[in-house]
């Protein structure tokens, strides 16, 4: 299995903190774009991924500057933040990363065909991304509030949601 070592200090870009691991590394480990690792941050364990950065961004050939991006619950779990040196061992992540079809916003798609319709033609990532945000809310007054947020957004083209734009679907004749 392919594994890249480095160490490196935490930075910060705006409010994101980040590493950047060696040039090259996406290809070391076989895969180019947007690439899913496990990491190892001083031993322990988490899951992320590689964000590439455009030759708007960066001195390096296309492709080749990744960036790892370390969001809070990894840096508390190491004890380390911007500044800080932290040692990181990336290893390809061949699983696919599945997540499940919040079934509260599955009750809903149910009844409006319209707005099923709508989040099965949107992309795999953008329907991990709605699921992702719903699976983990805690409370079910939460739930519901988010389910009904992502249900209007659905139903009504050229609307926005976290910044993004719901997908527009041709419509048949209109009744008269």
């Amino acid at each position: 299995m392919k594994r890249v070592i480095f160490s490196a200090v935490i930075q910060k870009e705006g409010i994101n903190p980040y590493v950047d691991p060696p040039l090259g590394t996406g290809e070391n480990l076989g895969k180019k774009g947007v690439v899913p690792v496990k990491v190892l941050l001083d031993g322990k364990p988490f899951k992320a991924n590689l964000m590439p950065l455009g030759a708007k961004r960066t001195q390096a050939a296309s492709g080749r500057h990744h960036r790892l991006y370390l969001h809070s619950i990894m840096r508390k779990a190491i004890w380390k933040d911007v500044g800080d040196r932290v040692r990181v061992k990336l290893i390809l992540d061949t699983k696919p990363r599945v997540e499940p079809l919040n079934p509260a916003l599955a009750r809903e798609l149910k009844k409006d065909r319209r707005a099923r319709t709508i989040f099965e033609a949107m992309s795999p990532s953008h329907q991990k991304e709605y699921n992702r945000y719903l699976n983990h809310l805690k409370g079910t007054e939460a739930l519901q509030r988010n389910v009904g947020k992502v249900m209007r957004h659905l139903r009504k083209p050229g609307s926005t949601w976290f910044g993004k734009k719901a997908m527009k679907i041709a419509q048949g004749p209109k009744a008269k």
